[in-house]
């Protein structure tokens, strides 16, 4: 084809139209009417490769060239099949010409994107034609090749961007062609290798040659050959077999280690041989990359990691980055292969120069680098043969001291420094953009240098134990002496040297119980005495002292065990307990002069706090230390209390809390309820008295609490806020109860739970059943506390709300921390000793804290109550009708955010914990409540939500504002229900108690996945899949799926949430409803309704969400399970199929077929039905947003390749005619 005079004329059209949408001085009409002429013309006109080829041939700007390509490109991928021979063939020949050709010197940049365009249209023609139809393909690029750099260039960037597309990005349309074209890049691997190691070993040597006669522009080209090979060779490494690889005794490994040391090649040889060095696979697979802890290797791993001339400059940063992911990558192969007893033996010759290498990148001031060095030591001191390796041991004291000092808190520099140096802070600029952000790393780098001290003191506990004492006396010595009178804030060295300290403490010495070769109780002892003996008036310092005391108590524990006549040691353990209590109880009544209960300062509160917080957790950790000073203990608590200035109310129960876990040693049932009258008496007292009334109903509790009154400023009078005394009074009796409930508990041992008379009865299997002392005392008050709670739903009444003064009219709203959770903004772990990190105090901050503590609070205890209280809660009688007129009256009023804390923090542990025998007089009453409302509720809540994004008010685009919140809580709402249904329906393997009675502050935390819009969900994990298929209906399930009041809303909630707009929500549905499936099949309760309801969710979910692959997965095995259970007893289901647009009758008999021969084998689907069903979907399956307005590519199928039989084959590609001359002799041929 020639190319006629009027394609010309119309490529200088093109070439005008093209200029015209670059130019900054056209208007926004004419641009957009020049680019709207451009692909109008890309679209429709048949000359598109014609006039492409000749505005890539002509004299135009790159733009115009670029553009060029781009019709050529357009015409191979949306027209190749329409198009006729003729015009396939002067595509192909014209393109090869440009390749033979070249477009610009191998050294010229700024033509990046004319190569890429080059490449990419023999890319596309190879994709539809070879090998099968295009046999002359390698002699084509072996005759390029030969032509200079510039061709050699092009061809490595065919063979990259091929490689990609089939096996990286796997981005063929058509499967089949994948598979043609993977098939002989695999079979013909070896010659391929051995052409890419030839060119670096050929144009390594041609760059050395030009550099050393000067000639920098020659240079530029080979060494711009050998840069695009390292790359194309790093697409290949990945996937291919190891034996490639390994090919001529690793000469590949070989070469890319050499190239480490060369600054010109260093970092795309780092990063070829990351990717090897980071394989997975096989074992037996992985074992040769051994080769690479060889000394030559290794050595130049530490030479590259030495050029300290360079340190200074920003290329020499990147490529060492790219250096420790190979170190990393061979540590993971490494801890893989050591001690297995397929790869003995496996221990490196050259570990030591490994290990040094290492080292010097833990040394590093830059966290980015010291960081995955402190990883690769966590993973050697984890392996289990590795940590007792000699050398291993040897670099533990070395490691530790260059650790250390890291975990001091480096700030984010104020200004950003004019050149690279040797500091933290320099790093932290280059790496992160703000404070925020290297915050969140810093605080993730020291979680992991920290688990370095943890895992080497069971490693060598001698040595880190050793390094802690010196740290500390050193400390402690400066406090003593030089900084005894100083004052310090959270940022100043001195106090950021004390926080690390007491990390790495707390780090060493939580694992010093773990091993057998402890470091002497004695210097423990020492230590703690140390600490005991400084005094200071600082609230910071004295807090961190807190802080090592309470590492070092376990030296306390350890003396109590080794009493001996002659042991004194045991006796100073003994004599210093006293010393420790009072140096604690020093700080919880800490006030500096002058101050008063309510002007102490925030410094000094958090002092306190963390007196009280430490009482409670060594009662939690050594109660059996503390159990024969119990009395003392008490009665100090007692004295205290009575003080009515000295203790606040939380510092008070806090204290109670920690007497209370020390009771439960008593392993006397009588003598612990006694005590246990004594904590809640006051609660009591209040509970009859003051606050019965205040609980009848909203309004008494509106005028208890002052909602109804003017705010009363902090400070602004003398005389304290009366509503303020009474909301303190309300919080202390509803906190000591929840104390109680959640401290309290029977002896761990059955022995002695039975001696100590907790032993009620036996259950039907045999198994005691213990009673709680607390029962008998909390019981008589849960008739208030459900009074609280169902008025704290009707203060959401609309006569409630309007009682409200307009101070704190929006008091009972969302706290600013639980918006920022809820929209995924990730918090920074500030200093919880930070005095400034809190805000002064205003009345409608502290109403706002009070109304969400005391709906937390309250939610807690109900959900603590049933694992603490057990049998006796529910055998209450009444107690499921009391808890639907209290806990969920007036829902319909309560918002999104107040109700997830009921449905997770109450419902769930709720349900989990009631005992089989009450589920019918419990349970069932509950849900035959809750699941009609949660059906109804969550409906409505989707429509709505639905609404906003039909209507543009939600969307990508859409800032943070309040639907974006009632869009994320509805998310999250929904998933948390789903979660409540899974524990009723089919159980839980996690205890969802432990989560939900935790902390109050940790209430509303979300789960990690959670905090995205819609991200997609986790990849389906077989386990998951499994289940759908496996999981059976448990008990309490059964009982709720045949209840008439329960089974509709259970089942209609589940089939709802497959097909609403949370990805996360319909995986979960999707993997209950398999199992509710069989159940009410198996029960013949499924109606011919809701046979084709079930199939109709199934297919609405996957228009929905067949975009996400673990969704589609799931769906499409729920589709397969639903129709083959339902088809046999519904033939109305095939109605629904049938009704899908475009669909296949034949699939759909062929499915019939499939299922009329025989039902699904034990738990699998069979992937036949799946693929079938899928084909007979793939109409109505969602596609993500970015792939709907693509124009679709279709590649078509080649024949079939037919492999010659095997004494026929040659080396050339078996899937070319063996009489061919493929061309791989003249491309894989060493050139001069």
């Amino acid at each position: 084809m020639e190319m006629a005079h009027g394609v010309v004329e119309l490529a200088n059209e093109l070439a005008r139209a093209v200029k015209i949408t670059m130019d900054p001085a056209a208007t926004p009409e004419q641009r957009m009417d020049a680019y709207l002429a451009c692909e109008q013309f890309k679209d429709v006109s048949p000359l598109c490769a014609q006039a492409g080829l000749s505005l890539v041939t002509g004299n135009f700007p790159p733009i115009v060239r670029h553009f060029g390509l781009q019709l050529m490109e357009h015409t191979i991928k949306f027209k190749w099949n329409s198009i006729s021979q003729q015009e396939k063939i002067f595509i192909k020949e014209n393109a090869m010409k440009l390749l033979n050709a070249g477009v610009g010197e191998a050294q010229d940049v700024s033509l990046a994107h004319i190569k890429d365009g080059v490449s990419r249209i023999i890319v596309e023609m190879i994709k539809r034609e070879w090998p099968q139809q295009w046999t002359t393909l390698l002699v084509e690029l072996s005759n390029a090749c030969s032509n200079g750099t510039a061709q050699t260039e092009l061809v490595l960037l065919v063979f990259l961007r091929l490689v990609e597309d089939v096996a990286l990005l796997q981005t063929i349309e058509s499967n089949q062609r994948r598979k043609d074209i993977y098939q002989a890049l695999t079979v013909n691997m070896s010659e391929i290798f051995d052409f890419f190691l030839r060119l670096i070993e050929l144009h390594v040597n041609d760059f050395r040659n030009a550099t050393s006669v000067g000639d920098k522009h020659k240079a530029l080209g080979h060494s711009r050959v050998v840069q695009i090979a390292l790359q194309t060779l790093t697409g290949f490494v990945e996937w291919v077999s190891i034996n490639h690889i390994m090919a001529s005794n690793g000469r590949l490994l070989q070469i890319l280690c050499i190239l480490l040391t060369d600054v010109e090649f260093q970092q795309p040889s780092a990063d070829c041989l990351g990717q090897i060095a980071n394989r997975r696979g096989q074992l037996k697979d992985r074992k040769p990359l051994l080769l690479l802890f060889e000394e030559a290797p290794v050595e130049h791993f530490y030479q590259a990691a030495t050029q300290n001339e360079r340190l200074g400059t920003e290329s020499y940063y990147l490529f060492l980055k790219k250096l420790v992911q190979v170190l990393t990558g061979l540590a993971s192969q490494l801890t893989a292969l050591w001690g297995k007893e397929e790869c003995q033996p496996v221990r490196p010759q050259c570990l030591a120069t490994f290990l040094g290498t290492v080292l010097i990148f833990t040394r590093h001031s830059s966290y980015s680098l010291a960081h995955p060095a402190a990883l690769i030591w966590t993973s050697l001191l984890k392996h289990e043969q590795i940590s007792k390796e000699h050398l291993v041991l040897e670099y533990i004291p070395k490691v530790i001291e260059v650790i250390g000092p890291k975990i001091i808190k480096v700030s984010y520099p104020v200004s950003r420094p004019t050149e690279i140096t040797m500091h933290p802070q320099t790093y932290a600029s280059l790496d992160y953009d703000g404070e925020e952000e290297w915050l969140v790393f810093f605080f993730r780098c020291r979680t992991d240098f920290l688990e370095i001290f943890r895992q080497a003191t069971l490693a060598s506990p001698l040595v880190t134990f050793s390094y802690c004492e010196h740290w500390l006396n050193a400390r402690l010595q400066k406090t003593a002496t030089t900084e005894r009178h100083a004052v310090c804030t959270v940022n100043d060295p001195v106090y950021l040297e004390w926080d690390a300290l007491t990390n790495v403490l707390d780090g060493v010495l939580s694992r010093i119980l773990m091993v057998t070769e402890r470091p002497s109780v004695a210097a423990g002892l020492r230590l703690l005495e140390e600490c005991l003996k400084v005094e200071s008036t600082d609230p910071l310092v004295l807090s961190v002292l807190l802080s090592c005391i309470s590492s070092l108590f376990v030296f306390l524990s350890m003396s109590s065990c080794q009493i001996t006549a002659a042991n004194c040691v045991a006796m100073t353990g003994v004599q210093l307990l006293p010393r420790v209590l009072e140096k604690i109880f020093a700080a919880l009544v800490f006030q500096a002069p002058g101050e008063t209960r309510r002007s102490r300062s925030v410094a000094v509160k958090n002092l306190r706090r963390h007196g009280a917080s430490l009482m409670v957790k060594i009662a939690h950790k050594y109660p059996l230390l503390l159990l024969p000073i119990f009395d003392q203990i008490n009665t100090s608590v007692q004295n205290l209390i009575r003080q009515p200035e000295q203790l606040s109310k939380v510092e008070q129960v806090t204290l109670l809390e920690a007497l209370l876990l020390i009771s439960n040693h008593f392993c006397d049932f009588e003598r612990q309820r006694g005590f246990v009258a004594e904590v809640i008496r006051d609660a009591v007292s209040l509970w009859g008295c003051l606050l019965a009334p205040a609980v009848e109903n909203a309004h008494t509790f509106i005028e208890f609490v002052g909602l109804n009154k003017p705010s009363i400023e902090p400070g602004s009078t003398s005389i304290e806020d009366p509503f303020n005394v009474n909301r303190r009074q309300l919080m202390y009796a509803l906190n000591l109860v929840l104390g109680v409930i959640k401290r309290c508990s029977w002896p761990d041992d059955p022995d002695r739970c039975s001696r100590g008379g907790f032993v009620v009865a036996l259950t039907e299997s045999g198994n005691p059943i213990c009673r709680n002392p607390a029962t008998s005392h909390v019981v008589p008050l849960l008739s208030h506390i459900l009074s609280l709670m169902r008025v704290l739903n009707e203060l959401w009444k609309p006569d409630s709300l309007q009682s409200f003064t307009e101070s704190f009219r929006n008091a009972n709203g969302m706290q600013e921390n639980e918006k920022k959770q809820l929209l995924g903004v990730s918090p920074v772990l500030q200093d919880p000793l930070d005095p400034t990190l809190k805000m002064p105090p205003t009345a409608f901050g502290r109403m706002q804290t009070f109304l969400s503590n005391i709906f937390e609070h309250c939610y807690h205890m109900m959900g603590s109550a049933g694992p603490s209280l057990g049998r006796d809660l529910y055998a209450l009688p009444g107690i499921a009708n009391a808890i639907v007129g209290t806990v969920f009256s007036s829902l319909e009023y309560v918002p999104d955010f107040r109700l997830r804390t009921i449905v997770r923090v109450f419902l769930k542990p709720f349900i989990y914990s009631c005992p089989p025998v009450f589920h019918e007089a419990v349970l069932l009453p509950i849900f035959a409540h809750i699941a009609p409302f949660m059906l109804t509720r969550l409906t409505a809540r989707w429509h709505y939500i639905t609404s906003l994004y039909e209507s543009g008010e939600l969307g990508e685009d859409v800032s943070d504002t309040q639907e974006v919140l009632e869009d994320m809580l509805n998310r999250t709402l929904t998933r948390e229900y789903i979660d409540v249904l899974k524990v009723a329906l089919v159980g839980s393997t996690v205890d969802p108690t432990a989560n939900a009675t935790g902390d109050a502050s940790m209430a509303s935390g979300m789960d990690h996945d959670d905090q995205s819009m819609d991200g997609p969900p986790q990849a389906l994990t077989r386990a998951a899949q499994s289940a759908m298929t496996s999981e059976v209906i448990s008990d309490l399930g059964g009982k709720l799926l045949r209840n008439q009041f329960t089974c509709n809303p259970i089942v209609m909630t589940v089939l709802s949430v497959l097909s609403w707009n949370d990805s996360n929500s319909s995986l979960k549905a999707t993997l209950l409803s398999g199992p509710i499936i069989r159940f009410l099949t198996t029960e013949q309760l499924v109606t011919e309704p809701l046979a084709s309801n079930i199939i109709i969710a199934v297919l609405k979910a996957l228009q929905l969400h067949g975009q996400h692959e673990s969704n589609q997965t799931s769906l499409i095995s729920l589709g397969v399970q639903a129709y083959e259970i339902l088809r046999p007893k519904f033939p109305r289901v095939l109605e629904v199929l049938q009704q899908i647009p475009n669909v296949s009758a034949a699939d759909i008999q062929k499915l019939d077929e499939k299922i009329a021969l025989g039902s699904t084998k034990g738990n699998k689907i069979d992937k036949a039905k799946k693929d079938l069903f899928k084909k007979i979907t793939s109409q109505i399956i969602g596609r993500n947003i970015g792939q709907t307005g693509r124009k679709e590519v279709k590649i078509l199928n080649l024949p079939p390749i037919v492999p010659p039989p095997n004494n026929q084959r040659t080396n050339a590609f078996n899937l070319i005619e063996s009489t061919q001359e493929t061309g791989l002799a003249h491309l894989f041929a060493r050139r001069s």
